[in-house]
């Protein structure tokens, strides 16, 4: 679809969907290494919601949300 879209894109252009799925993983263990650093660094406490539901397959999804304070780059909350 893209390669029909777009003359200019060739089929070397689009990544393949393993390079896509890597780069997803890659980003997903940075963020989740920020995430945890930052959590550790919070300002007094930090805390958890979480919300679970099912779509109409019956397919489960569970949610967690992390809430604190922390200072930007420049020391502001």
């Amino acid at each position: 679809l893209l390669l029909y879209v777009s003359a200019e894109l060739e089929e070397k252009d689009i990544p393949h969907r393993s390079k896509v799925t890597d780069l997803i993983l890659e980003k997903y263990a940075s963020e989740r290494t920020n995430i945890i650093t930052d959590a550790q660094n919070a300002l007094g406490r930090v805390s958890f919601t979480s919300d679970l539901w099912t779509d109409e397959q019956l397919r489960a999804f569970m949610a967690i949300t992390l809430h604190y304070l922390a200072k930007d780059q420049h020391g502001r909350l």
